[in-house]
């Protein structure tokens, strides 16, 4: 009896969960909210790409550092917390 009932219940919530997720492709279509957000994001990968093949400058030598000196911190704080 239960076993029945639970099928009839994963049904509704599947075909609940595909309207909802059609509904809500739909509305976003629409209104123009997935051009919005690939626009956005094309933006950003252009500005990022263009800042990756710009020339070396104080940017690139700052997150270079970053990238050496953040680990060394989180290492050096291991290690003190570990010695106590």
């Amino acid at each position: 009896m239960f076993g029945t009932m639970f099928k009839g219940a994963r049904a509704i919530t599947a075909l609940g969960l595909i309207g909802g997720v059609s509904l809500a492709v739909i509305v976003g279509w629409v209104t123009g909210f997935f051009a919005s957000i690939t626009s956005t994001v094309a933006g950003l990968w252009n500005n990022f790409m263009g800042w990756i093949n710009s020339p070396l400058g104080w940017e690139h030598l700052l997150a270079g550092a970053g990238v050496l000196i953040v680990p060394v911190i989180v290492l050096v704080l291991i290690f003190a917390i570990a010695d106590g």
